[in-house]
């Protein structure tokens, strides 16, 4: 692998930025363009950033494929609980609760269909790029 420290240092500045727009337009995506996919997609860009900069490393350890099951076990759910409460499958409902520090917060409930896409692209993606990263080192051993 070819080490360079300009892409080092990009890395480390790069990847929580990237990961700051990733939440922004998942938080945005109710109210203007943006939501679970594009956030998911520019989240997983953020974690293929080290895997150019610092190697296949720790990412080729973690399960990836666990959290898009984790993502679609949460879609699913945020499905199957107006169902079983009685309504409609896929029932949009907007909570509003008063929190200490934040005051009064309203969250629409097709905010956790969101965030189980948000995990199902990142860790589909992520595993894609593990396996390819992995694949590509196998190949040239």
């Amino acid at each position: 692998m070819h080490e360079s420290p300009v892409l080092r240092t990009v890395a480390r500045i790069a990847v929580p930025l990237t990961l700051l727009l990733s939440l922004r337009i998942f938080e945005q995506g109710h109210d203007m363009p943006g939501g679970g996919f594009i956030a998911g997609v520019i989240a997983a860009a953020a974690g293929a950033i080290p895997l150019l900069a610092f190697g296949m490393g720790g990412a080729a350890r973690f399960p990836w494929w666990r959290l898009s099951v984790l993502g679609l076990l949460c879609s699913i759910a945020s499905g199957t609980v107006p169902l079983l409460a009685g309504s409609t499958f896929m029932d949009h409902v907007i909570l509003d609760f008063d929190l200490p520090l934040l005051g009064n917060v309203h969250l629409p409930s097709a905010t956790f269909f969101d965030l189980g896409v948000y995990l199902i692209v990142l860790g589909t993606l992520m595993t894609l790029f593990v396996e390819m990263g992995l694949e590509e080192r196998r190949w040239n051993s």
